[in-house]
């Protein structure tokens, strides 16, 4: 786990461009604990920009439409001011990791070269991202707040130098991930492994997970090498050749048991396994 200390730090405007590109604004390492902690983004028209807010240890809540508990390994990235707010949970309402409060990293910019990236990370995972902690952009923001904490000034333009590496980064790590992968596969193949039976559609793994469908179809099938769809099905099958063995329940209830809608589609799917039906198995294995 990476050490760290709790800071922030504002930038005055460098150099002679008028507008620049990229501008870093402010950026800190913060701790909230027990108290009332609440932003709403509709109205921060003095506060306006890109706010990127990663957790490194604890719990956080972010609503953008729909509510998202950001444990460690996830960040948000709005452009402000916008529909959605950031707050610690109440210390009566259990959250996981609420115990320990809500501690994150920040990072406040503008400039007319961010609207793309912002539009892409989007795009591809909705309003809530992942990122292993050990991850490039993460290391990088470190070693910049490591500099500022030693007094060491930015020199002309690296705040705008370093948001581009940031932002190139972050792509690099959604798109491809080195790291992050590992982590968000693992906990949706927990939800599926512990919830195939009751689980409506990959949609609602996805929600779980805090990404969009589409983001963890492309991360779990580079990492695994099957789509989640095949994945879930996979489980349902295995728990029905359980079933199919070690009971006299009616394929119906097997069925229904393994989280198929119905009979007629688990034994569609079985058949694509085992090229053979439900029925046809349990005569041949009893």
């Amino acid at each position: 786990m990476i050490s760290y200390t709790f800071g922030n730090y504002g930038f005055l405007k460098q150099g002679k461009m008028e507008e620049p590109p990229l501008t870093l604004l402010d950026m800190g390492i913060e701790r909230r604990f027990q108290e009332t902690y609440r932003f709403e983004n509709a109205g921060r028209t003095s506060y306006s920009g890109y706010l990127l807010q990663f957790t490194l240890k604890g719990c956080g809540i972010y609503e953008a439409q729909k509510q998202y508990e950001l444990t460690p390994g996830r960040g948000f990235f709005s452009r402000i001011p916008e529909e959605s707010r950031y707050y610690l949970p109440p210390s009566d309402i259990p959250r996981e990791s609420a115990e320990d409060g809500w501690e994150f990293f920040y990072l406040h910019f503008d400039g007319s070269a961010v609207y793309p990236f912002f539009e892409t990370v989007r795009a591809l995972c909705g309003p809530v991202f992942f990122l292993a902690v050990s991850s490039p952009p993460v290391a990088l923001f470190f070693r910049l707040f490591k500099r500022l904490s030693n007094r060491e000034p930015l020199a002309l333009y690296e705040g705008s130098e370093f948001l581009y590496q940031f932002l190139t980064q972050l792509l690099r790590e959604l798109e491809a991930p080195s790291a992050e992968g590992s982590h968000l596969v693992r906990q949706a193949a927990s939800c599926f492994k512990n919830h195939f039976s009751e689980l409506k559609g990959i949609r609602e793994v996805a929600d779980i997970c805090g990404v969009s469908q589409s983001h963890l179809t492309r991360i779990f099938h580079k990492e695994t090498g099957q789509t989640p769809l095949q994945y879930l099905n996979r489980l349902r099958i295995e728990y029905g050749l359980f079933l199919l063995l070690n009971t006299k329940d009616s394929i119906e209830s097997i069925a229904v048991a393994c989280g198929f809608l119905n009979g007629n589609y688990f034994a569609k799917v079985f058949r694509q396994y085992l090229d053979c039906s439900p029925e046809e198995y349990r005569r041949r294995n009893r």
